[in-house]
C-alpha cells in the first residue's frame, strides 16, 4: 500500500456513524445487554453470553482486534448514541483468512434499516481495504432477517453448511461469501470476452449510462471493448460471484456481476491520477450492493498502482452523482448539455475522491 494509503477507521453512512470498538464499549451496560439478553438470539442457533463478565471478556477482544489487525467491529451511532454493532471481523475459515460479517442492534433500533447500512458498509469497505480476504456469514435459515441482510450487502448464499457447534437435529446454517474481484488479461475469443460483451450490451439495453444508447450494435461495443483490453494504460477489473469451490482455485468463479476499467493517466504531471471508466454491474441485479463492491474493488485496484486521486464522469440526469457520493467523490466538473444523444443533450460531469484515505472537501467516506 502507497505512503499514506491508511483505511479510514470511521465510516459514515446515510444516517450512522461508525467507529471502531473501545474496551470503554466492553462496560457499557447498554451494549452489554445486547450481547446477554434472550430475546436478541431468537431467530439463532447461538445463545447468548451467560453473564455480563463474558459478554465483556468478548467485547473486549472484538476492540483489540483494531489494534493488532487494522480491522474489527465498529460500534453503530445514531445521534452520538450507540445503536447496534457490526461490521467485518478477521477470520480463519477452512485454512484462509476471511473477514466474518455481523452486525446486531439494539430492540429500539430494529426495523429502521440501520443493519443494511452496516452490513453495506462493512462489505464495501472490505472489498476496498482488504481485497484479498473475502466476506463470509453463516446465518441460520430460521433467521430471515439476517439473510436478507446479508444478501442485500452482496453476499451470495452458496447453500447449506454445517459447522461442529451447529446443533444435529436442526438445519445447517446457510453459507454467504462475498463476490470476487478478478485482474487479468481477456482476449477475443474467450468465454470471459463474451461474458463482457454479453453484459455491456445488457446494460446499454436497460437504459445504462456506459457510453451508448440502447441497442447499440454489439460490433459498436465490441470495439470499445477491444479498444479497452488492448490500451496498454488500462486494467479491467471483473466482480464474479463466488462458487462453493472457493478462492483458492481462480477458474472457479460464477457468474459475472459487473466489471469497470482502471486507466492510469501517463503524463508525467499526472501519474498520480487515474481514472474509471464502462462501470457497470448486471442489470438484473440491482439492490444488492453490487454497485459499491465493484467500485471498491475498482479502487483497490488504483491503489496498488500507486495512485492519489481518481475520476469518474457520468451522464447528467442519470441520479449516479448521489452514489458517487456515497463512494466518497465531490463534483470537480460540469459541462452544461456536453453529452448529445438521439434523446437529447445531457450534462457531461466530472467527480473526484481521494484514494489515501482522506476525504475531498465536502465528500463522505468510503
Amino acid at each position: 500500500m502507497p505512503p499514506g494509503h491508511r483505511p479510514p477507521r470511521t465510516v459514515t453512512t446515510a444516517h450512522l456513524r461508525l467507529r471502531p470498538m473501545t474496551d470503554d464499549d466492553a462496560l457499557d451496560p447498554r451494549i452489554l445487554r445486547w450481547h446477554t439478553d434472550p430475546r436478541g438470539y431468537e431467530l439463532m442457533y447461538e445463545r447468548p453470553y451467560r453473564d455480563t463478565a463474558t459478554a465483556t471478556a468478548r467485547l473486549r477482544s472484538w476492540a483489540a482486534r483494531w489494534g493488532s489487525v487494522g480491522v474489527g467491529y465498529w460500534i453503530a451511532e445514531r445521534d452520538g448514541l450507540p445503536v447496534g454493532i457490526g461490521g467485518v471481523d478477521p477470520l480463519q475459515h477452512e485454512g484462509r483468512d476471511h473477514l466474518n460479517l455481523y452486525y446486531r442492534l439494539d430492540p429500539s433500533a430494529r426495523g429502521q434499516g440501520f443493519a443494511r447500512e452496516i452490513a453495506t458498509a462493512a462489505t464495501a469497505y472490505a472489498a476496498e481495504w482488504w481485497p484479498d480476504r473475502s466476506v463470509v456469514a453463516r446465518i441460520a435459515p430460521t433467521n430471515g432477517p439476517s439473510l436478507k441482510v446479508a444478501r442485500a450487502a452482496g453476499l451470495v448464499d452458496l447453500g447449506p453448511r454445517r459447522a461442529p457447534q451447529d446443533p444435529g437435529d436442526l438445519p445447517a446454517p446457510r453459507f454467504l461469501r462475498s463476490p470476487f474481484a478478478r485482474v487479468g488479461p481477456v482476449h477475443a475469443g474467450d468465454s470471459a470476452y463474451d461474458e463482457l460483451l454479453d453484459l455491456w450490451c445488457r446494460v446499454n439495453d436497460s437504459g445504462g449510462a456506459v457510453g451508448f444508447e440502447p441497442r447499440a450494435p454489439r460490433e459498436a461495443v465490441a470495439e470499445a471493448l477491444d479498444r479497452h483490453l488492448t490500451d496498454p494504460h488500462t486494467t479491467l477489473v471483473r466482480l464474479h460471484a463466488p462458487t462453493t469451490r472457493g478462492q483458492d482455485d481462480p477458474p472457479a468463479t460464477g457468474p459475472l456481476l459487473g466489471f469497470g476499467f482502471v486507466v492510469l493517466a501517463s503524463h508525467f504531471a499526472m501519474r498520480h491520477r487515474c481514472s474509471l471508466m464502462r462501470v457497470m454491474t448486471d442489470p438484473d441485479q440491482r439492490g444488492v450492493n453490487l454497485g459499491r463492491l465493484l467500485m471498491s474493488a475498482l479502487h483497490a485496484r488504483a491503489r496498488k498502482h500507486g495512485r492519489e486521486l481518481v475520476q469518474i464522469d457520468y451522464r447528467g440526469g442519470t441520479g449516479l452523482g448521489a452514489f458517487y457520493e456515497r463512494c466518497g467523490y465531490v463534483e470537480t466538473g460540469r459541462m452544461p448539455g456536453g453529452l448529445r444523444f438521439s434523446f437529447g443533450d445531457r450534462d457531461d460531469v466530472a467527480m473526484t475522491r481521494r484514494l489515501d484515505g482522506l476525504p475531498l472537501p465536502g465528500s463522505t467516506n468510503t
